[in-house]
């Protein structure tokens, strides 16, 4: 482990960005996911009116629209 100090402040600012890279790329991946995911859904619902409506009356059994 080295002991001077430049050498350890140039490890930290090297570790956090690596780690700061490594979140960013995961809250993209998240995000495309997701999207894909909604996409995906919407595409389902939109071909297949039986699913729509049973979700829908799922959702006013939840709420108490009906």
């Amino acid at each position: 482990m080295p002991t001077d100090n430049l050498t350890l402040i140039v490890l930290a600012l090297g570790g956090l960005l690596i780690v700061w890279l490594v979140f960013s790329l995961i809250k993209k991946v998240f995000g495309l996911v997701l999207l894909a995911a909604l996409v995906i859904g919407g595409y389902l619902l939109w071909t297949n009116p039986a699913m729509l409506r049973s979700l829908l009356d799922s959702i006013g059994g939840f709420t108490g629209w009906r």
